[in-house]
């Protein structure tokens, strides 16, 4: 057997070694009127908490209808519709089915571990019962016999609805990206919201279950998946399998290390070859400006595409891998992005407007978006 084909071998053998052989049983829970949604690590019903099976933060309760809800210190109590634990979200609504409303009084997650990943801006609206639009929708629970609330994003907000209409409040809501790439703007829907710790996100995706290594421990630990049972499938603790870990953590180590050193000596050696060959040149995708001169797009078209507001986790909406192509700055907390809806990539707003000002194609894939037919007139 070759080094190669040696080394994965040494990195497995490592792994089982180091596994947890250990883990304190935490039961699934769930409440009467929604047996779909297990609650489980890190999440538990306040009538249930256990120190162990429980991550602060996370504690749910069930509603008189028996219904999971979770309380938000700045914003009230929400129904929580679906967990999603290989993603790390979890999909929220209104309890008397009217979240404009709830988004309208201020939606903050702060004081939380949950945030949302995006925000748009939304203008809400009142109109008379006799303006008619099929593109907007009507917010019935907001609504009565003589007028109507609709809620738009700005670059709907065009001449006949501002004359028609009424604001009554402008603010960023969060949103969800739709299977289309785009962003959901019904507002009747859910709210999905994610948390980043604890960091379960590799282990549930291998269909494993996190929780903590031991009682009394805190630390996070990933084990086997759940058995027909419903219990977690526990390794053998014999003591010839101590024995076993130890001898073969004596032969493991050293290799491993070895193999390490080797592979970054490689790595650098490759690295020093093929900057040689190509006289230290930057990749062409570090060089998004150098760009012949072409036709730009027109400011309407431009307000076209949606802008975003990055939430807390930063997380982009678009390919991207989290700075500006354009200005190579890293994206921040709060700061406004535009995303192409044709390739997806994503720029701060004010880079990527100057640029399609100039050029009519993206800096990255040089995608020549589609100019939107939904342009506004001004007078």
């Amino acid at each position: 057997m070759g080094f190669v084909q040696f080394f994965p071998f040494l990195v497995f053998l490592l792994l089982f070694i180091l596994a947890p052989s250990a883990y304190s049983y935490c039961p699934i829970t769930t409440c009467t009127n929604n047996t779909l949604t297990p609650i489980r690590f890190p999440f538990h019903l306040d009538e249930q908490k256990n120190e162990n099976c429980s991550y602060p933060g996370f504690n749910l309760h069930c509603t008189d209808r028996g219904h999971p809800a979770i309380t938000l210190p700045h914003s009230g109590e929400f129904l929580v519709r679906n967990i999603r634990y290989d993603a790390q979200t979890m999909l929220i609504d209104d309890p008397d089915s009217c979240l404009p409303q709830r988004l309208l009084q201020g939606f903050d997650p702060s004081g939380s571990p949950f945030q949302a990943d995006f925000y748009v801006d939304y203008t809400f609206l009142s109109c008379p019962r006799s303006f008619t639009n099929a593109d907007f929708h009507v917010i019935d629970c907001l609504s009565n016999s003589t007028r109507s609330t609709i809620a738009i994003s700005l670059n709907d907000l065009t001449d006949d609805v501002s004359r028609s209409c009424k604001i009554i409040k402008t603010l960023p809501v969060p949103a969800s990206i739709s299977a289309n790439g785009g962003f959901s703007s019904n507002l009747s829907e859910d709210v999905w919201i994610s948390w980043h710790v604890p960091d379960c996100l590799a282990c549930e995706e291998r269909g494993d279950v996190c929780g903590y290594q031991s009682n009394g421990n805190q630390q996070i630990g990933c084990f086997k998946s759940l058995n027909n049972s419903g219990d977690p499938e526990q390794t053998h603790n014999s003591k010839g399998l101590k024995i076993f870990r130890i001898i073969a953590f004596s032969i493991a180590f050293p290799a491993i290390a070895c193999a390490v050193g080797v592979g970054i000596f490689l790595c650098m050696v490759d690295r020093r070859d093929r900057r040689i060959g190509t006289g230290g040149n930057r990749p062409e995708i570090a060089q998004p400006l150098e760009t012949t001169m072409s036709i730009g797009l027109d400011q309407a078209t431009i307000e076209s595409y949606a802008k975003v507001v990055l939430g807390e986790s930063r997380r982009v909406p678009g390919v991207s891998d989290g700075s500006c192509p354009i200005c190579l700055s890293d994206f921040s907390v709060k700061e406004t992005l535009r995303c192409i809806p044709d390739c997806q990539h994503c720029f701060h707003a004010d880079c990527i407007d100057e640029w399609l000002k100039m050029n009519g194609t993206c800096p990255l894939c040089r995608t020549s978006p589609e100019k939107r037919s939904t342009n506004i007139d001004i007078d």
